[in-house]
């Protein structure tokens, strides 16, 4: 069972994604297996024109599946999001699962917080593991880490306890 932890923090071009990279890298330094999960509240399209996918798709399949020796991706047409749960569930045969977005999931967190950027902390108190900052704040009794230091945030990570599924 996978150790689930949501990466958050307050709007666009805050860090989020420097902060994952980062992460994934040590906890992999650590010859731990990472799975990622993105939330997109835009929606997104990874298909490109042209291709055999795009043209299985646009030809009226509602899941298109591409396959390789090393790799393997789904497209799927939806009526409504997927449960975070289900995906972590598709996701958690990996040690670590790191969750970007998503900042109203019950999951526990690391925000990211960044100076001229950032508010205020947007996590209830209870579910933050950390937050990851740029400057020197105060929240109370949770950890306050640079958010450059990979290897404090992994340390942390780690001593978070696996992921229960609800019943």
């Amino acid at each position: 069972m996978a150790k689930v932890v949501n990466i958050i923090g307050e709007g666009s071009n805050v860090g989020k994604t420097v902060l994952m990279e980062g992460l994934i890298k040590e906890l992999n330094n650590r010859a731990l297996t990472v799975s990622t999960i993105k939330h997109d509240v835009h929606g997104f399209d990874i298909d490109k024109k042209g291709k055999d996918t795009y043209r299985h798709r646009k030809a009226g399949a509602d899941t298109v599946v591409i396959s390789s020796k090393n790799r393997f991706a789904m497209i799927k047409e939806l009526d409504e999001e997927v449960n975070l749960e289900d995906i972590i569930k598709m996701v958690s045969d990996k040690d670590i699962v790191l969750v970007e977005g998503y900042k109203k999931s019950n999951l526990r967190k690391i925000e990211v917080y960044r100076e001229g950027v950032s508010e205020k902390i947007i996590t209830p108190k209870e579910k933050l593991i950390a937050i990851a900052s740029n400057e020197s704040i105060d929240y109370e009794d949770v950890p306050v880490v640079n958010k450059d230091n990979y290897k404090v945030l992994a340390d942390l990570v780690e001593k978070e306890k696996e992921f229960k599924f609800e019943k």
